[in-house]
C-alpha cells in the first residue's frame, strides 16, 4: 500500500494510476481549469471524471498547488531582489571608491570635474535607492517679500561628508 503524501496535489491514497492521471490534467490546466478540458483531452466519460473530481476533492487540491506554486514565486521573487540589491550596493560601493581614489589625484585647480561628481552623484543614488532610500532630496522653499525661507529641509540622508560640504558652502554663502 502506498504512503499518503503530505502534499495534496500528489497522489491519494486510494487514488487510481488513471484518476491521478486526469487530476493532474486538472491541476495543470491554470486559468483554463475545467473538466470538459479534462473529459476532452482524456476522451473519458464526464460522468467518470465528475467522480474522480468529487471523490478525490480535486477544487481543493488544485488551489493548494496554485498557493504553492504562488509562493515558491513569490520566495524566488524576493530572493532575487535581495540579489540584485546586494549586487547594485556592491558596484555602487566600487564607483563611489574609484571616484574618491580620482578625486584625491586630482589638483586643487581641478577640482569641479564633472565626470568625477557625476559618478559620485550615480554611485551614491545607486546605493540609497539600493538600501531603500530615497534618492533626492527635497526642501520646501517660499519667497516671502523677497526673502528665501526654508520651510523644511530632510538632512537626515545626508552623508557625514555631504553635511560637511553643506556647513562649508553654508559658511560661504552666510559670510558674503
Amino acid at each position: 500500500m502506498r504512503k499518503q503524501s503530505d502534499k495534496p496535489w500528489e497522489r491519494r491514497e486510494g487514488e487510481s494510476e488513471k484518476a491521478f492521471e486526469a487530476f493532474v490534467i486538472y491541476r495543470d490546466l491554470g486559468l483554463d481549469r475545467t473538466i470538459s478540458a479534462v473529459v476532452k483531452r482524456l476522451e473519458k466519460s464526464r460522468s467518470l471524471i465528475d467522480r474522480w473530481k468529487d471523490r478525490y476533492n480535486w477544487s481543493e487540491r488544485a488551489l493548494l498547488y496554485d498557493n504553492e506554486i504562488e509562493k515558491r514565486a513569490l520566495a524566488k521573487a524576493v530572493r532575487e531582489r535581495k540579489s540584485m540589491s546586494e549586487r547594485h550596493i556592491k558596484i555602487a560601493m566600487q564607483m563611489q571608491r574609484k571616484a574618491l581614489e580620482a578625486l584625491q589625484l586630482l589638483p586643487v585647480e581641478d577640482m569641479f570635474s564633472k565626470d568625477i561628481t557625476n559618478m559620485m552623484d550615480i554611485a551614491a543614488k545607486l546605493e540609497r535607492l539600493s538600501r531603500g532610500e530615497a534618492t533626492e532630496k527635497t526642501e520646501s522653499v517660499t519667497e516671502i517679500a523677497g526673502e528665501l525661507k526654508v520651510n523644511r529641509i530632510d538632512l537626515s540622508m545626508l552623508s557625514d561628508k555631504e553635511l560637511e560640504l553643506l556647513n562649508e558652502l553654508t559658511d560661504k554663502v552666510t559670510s558674503t
